[in-house]
């Protein structure tokens, strides 16, 4: 009987005939299709196991009296017989027609064949449920990540703070107007961090009240107010780098040679290194005022 069962399926394999257009064609489940090519009649419909059967030989091309007379070798006469009362009953079209069809012909007191979970499978397309269910859960996480990602721009676009540009003019002084409470003014003349034997060794001192930020070796950096009149040894072993409030504030001494002041009142120092030897590098600028149009920057 398997034998029987595994040709037709050859045979639908050999023209190329899948379960699927079948299904499409004929309006019946996978299921249904399946259980006929596994010669499982017995798990179909009652009473409509051999009309199935017809409907699927009609589909793959083999609704011939040869293939009936091999089934009824298996199952005893076949549907379309005059003697079989099968043979006046329609071919459903539909897997809903067969369960319609089983619950209207079927005896009251037989609950086997008027179960509503026998006829449920015919009532419903389980694949296109199956399909629509996984179309929805796909529409409704991308409809989640959308929401979260818009969320998170509008999040971000809130907490961006606008950032103000301004120039080292400006930042000097500033600087220097907020002495009072950040910036601490030296009271009295003293020694930095000062070593005879360092290879850079700076004296500052101050001709007029300046804000001054020192950085050594290009690691302690320091800032603060120095005085007129006050003084300040520094000492690093590679360079001793400045900012300075005012060109004309203090006058530099490196290594016990006077390297006087480095501009006038109106001019500000945002560079400014010296090594063993002398000056590396120095850049001076002008003060710039509010009405002008002139860019101060760094480079």
């Amino acid at each position: 009987m398997k034998e029987f069962f595994k040709n037709l399926k050859e045979i639908r394999e050999k023209k190329k005939i899948t379960l699927e257009e079948i299904s499409k064609r004929s309006r019946l489940s996978l299921q249904i299709l399946q259980d006929i090519e596994a010669g499982n009649l017995n798990k179909l419909p009652k009473g409509y196991d051999r009309i199935l059967f017809k409907r699927y030989l009609k589909e793959i091309g083999e609704d011939k009296e040869e293939v009936w007379k091999d089934f009824n070798l298996f199952f005893g006469s076949g549907p379309l017989k005059e003697h079989d009362n099968s043979s006046e009953k329609k071919i459903p079209e539909t897997d809903a027609q067969v369960g319609k069809t089983i619950a209207s012909t079927s005896p009251r007191e037989d609950k086997e064949k008027t179960s509503f979970w026998k006829e449920l499978p015919f009532r419903l397309n389980l694949d296109r449920i199956h399909r629509n269910f996984w179309i929805s859960v796909t529409v409704i996480v991308v409809g989640i990540v959308t929401y979260l990602a818009y969320q998170q721009f509008l999040f971000v676009e809130k907490s961006q703070v606008p950032i103000k540009e301004i120039t080292v003019s400006d930042f000097i002084s500033r600087m220097q107007k907020e002495d009072s409470l950040s910036t601490p003014t030296m009271k009295q003349s003293r020694v930095g961090i000062f070593n005879r034997f360092a290879e850079v060794n700076v004296e500052l001192r101050a001709k007029e009240r300046t804000w001054i930020r020192e950085i050594r070796d290009g690691v302690d950096t320091t800032d603060y107010i120095m005085p007129a009149g006050y003084t300040r040894k520094i000492s690093a072993r590679r360079t001793v780098q400045f900012m300075l409030g005012r060109a004309d504030g203090v006058e530099i001494w490196l290594n016990g040679r006077n390297l006087g002041t480095l501009g006038s009142a109106d001019e500000i120092v945002p560079y400014l290194v010296l090594d063993a030897n002398g000056i590396v590098e120095k850049k001076i600028r002008k003060v710039v005022k509010k009405e002008s149009i002139q860019v101060d920057s760094l480079e």
